[in-house]
């Protein structure tokens, strides 16, 4: 399992600025003079790989890390069942 981090100023500032490209290219690709003219479908497509490369240029830890921050998972801490249903020791899956 990959070890997350909160991205770096520099890291997060790429990440956003991805995000606003990916965004525009899809909005550049849904535009309808797009589907009229393929040279702004080529263009929007362009930046969207320009996009994907910038932030797959961040390491995979800050990326990871970034969307679970986002998402709004809490960090650490234990997770017991309220039901006493053993999950884990000698007496997991046995019928009493």
């Amino acid at each position: 399992m990959a070890k997350y981090r909160t991205p770096s100023a520099k890291e997060a500032e790429k990440l956003e600025r991805a995000r606003e490209m990916m965004q525009s290219g899809i909005e550049g690709e849904k535009d309808i003079l797009a589907r009229l003219m393929p040279t702004m479908a080529k263009s929007a497509r362009d930046e969207m790989r320009a996009a994907k490369a910038l932030r797959e240029s961040v390491p995979e830890s800050a990326r990871e890390g970034e969307a679970y921050n986002q998402a709004g998972y809490a960090e650490g801490g234990s997770v017991t069942r309220g039901d006493g249903c053993a999950q884990r020791g000698r007496t997991r899956g046995k019928v009493v």
